[in-house]
């Protein structure tokens, strides 16, 4: 019986933290999950004008000639977009080291897309 208390509450737990992601989400707004996600790979938190943008991961890139820098983040960070691609652009990169780049986008509320 107690196995089973215990297996409920793990389950009633990971569904609570994923309720709330997807009302955080809904708000356009960055998640507990994408925060902590960006920690572990240790990608530096950006923002552009007081907005948080969201972690997408790290990306490789063979040769760097397809990528313009286009503007700062609001702690100084240089930003980068591919060439060709509107103002705000869809990807925004921020330089890891060499040809890897940590990947950003832009929040926004779901019904916006």
């Amino acid at each position: 019986m107690r196995k089973k208390g215990r297996f409920m509450l793990m389950i009633i737990l990971v569904g609570l933290l994923l309720l709330s992601e997807l009302f955080i989400w809904s708000s356009g707004r960055i998640g507990l999950i994408n925060t902590v996600s960006r920690m572990i790979s240790n990608a530096p938190d950006i923002g552009i004008q007081g907005k948080r943008l969201s972690y997408q991961g790290t990306v490789s890139f063979e040769d760097t000639y397809h990528l313009e820098q286009y503007a700062s983040s609001d702690e100084g960070t240089a930003l980068y977009k591919a060439k060709g691609t509107p103002i705000p652009p869809p990807w925004i990169y921020v330089r890891k080291d060499g040809n890897h780049f940590f990947r950003y986008k832009i929040p926004q509320i779901p019904w916006r897309m």
